[in-house]
């Protein structure tokens, strides 16, 4: 979908990427970093904005610049501060928007509908919230069904709410349409919901790339917790096992390989008739493995 070769650019002194080499797959994918890491310059580049110092670009097959115009009929983008007219509605902006790209006007209605503005559709620009220009940009974008869409920060400015249901939207779009996605954001939880594949950032280098469960498994801890009625009996079969197990309460710490842990234990349960409350490995989230690989990354190159 994404293809980038020793991708650099620099404005005066500062190198905001340095020699980026990505492999972004088809579906939901994420660019991860804080502020400053150079997700927004990437995303600049991949939508044919602006150039690179060095190195190639192609999207969707396309090289972003010299096949532009083609490449932007296949993608729907959102930059992190879309600026909007003020003084007309969200509805007459949305209209305007399909008039242009030769589209019914009932797309306008449905992409506002999806984001929860058709009913403030009638109001100016100018008393939209950040967080409501946020979701009307999100429907500028979603116009015509793009095969792609790139999102530069799209919950920002939303309430908890609001991302949730905006989440919802991109899953649903990509399993009822095959919409892909390439979403950045600094917000690691939001993206593990929607997120098979991130890419991580830091200082415009790349510090790791994968599918996120290939991710997990590799930072994650090799320590499971499981909560049961009974786990005395349990951690006995367990030991039986070859694991390392220790209880506290009613949960049991187990210590061994993941593959193993994961494929035997729940059947284990089975056959024990344990009631088991929960069951999950520490540390498994996007923000443990970012810390963990940005570590790794300094050592290796420190």
């Amino acid at each position: 979908m994404i293809i980038t070769e020793g991708l650099s650019k620099s404005f005066g002194k500062v190198k905001a990427l340095v020699n980026i080499d990505m492999r972004a797959p088809k579906g939901i994918d994420g660019l991860i970093g804080p502020n400053g890491a150079g997700k927004t310059t990437l995303i600049h580049i991949l939508t044919g904005l602006i150039k690179p110092d060095s190195g190639n670009v192609e999207v969707m097959g396309l090289e972003p610049w010299s096949k532009r115009q083609q490449l932007m009929k296949m993608l729907g983008v959102m930059l992190e501060r879309p600026i909007f007219p003020q003084k007309v509605s969200g509805m007459r902006y949305m209209l305007h928007a399909t008039r242009v790209k030769g589209l019914p006007e009932s797309e306008a209605i449905e992409a506002l509908r999806e984001v929860d503005l058709l009913d403030s559709s009638e109001r100016k620009i100018a008393g939209y919230s950040a967080g409501m220009m946020v979701r009307l940009g999100i429907a500028r974008a979603m116009l015509g069904d793009p095969e792609m869409l790139i999102l530069d920060e799209p919950t920002a400015n939303l309430d908890p709410k609001g991302r949730i249901r905006l989440l919802r939207l991109f899953k649903k779009m990509h399993s009822e349409k095959g919409t892909n996605f390439l979403i950045s954001s600094h917000i690691l939880p939001e993206l593990q919901k929607v997120c098979s594949w991130v890419c991580m950032m830091q200082e415009g280098k790349i510090v790791e790339q994968d599918y996120v469960d290939n991710l997990l498994d590799k930072y994650s801890s090799q320590i499971y917790t499981i909560k049961v009625s009974r786990p005395n009996e349990l951690a006995n079969a367990l030991r039986n096992l070859g694991l390392q197990v220790k209880v506290k309460g009613n949960t049991i710490y187990i210590r061994g390989e993941a593959l193993v842990i994961r494929r035997k234990v729940p059947k284990l349960i089975g056959q024990t008739d344990e009631e088991m409350i929960s069951f999950h490995q520490l540390g498994r989230n996007l923000e443990n493995v970012f810390i963990k690989a940005l570590r790794r990354h300094n050592n290796r190159i420190g």
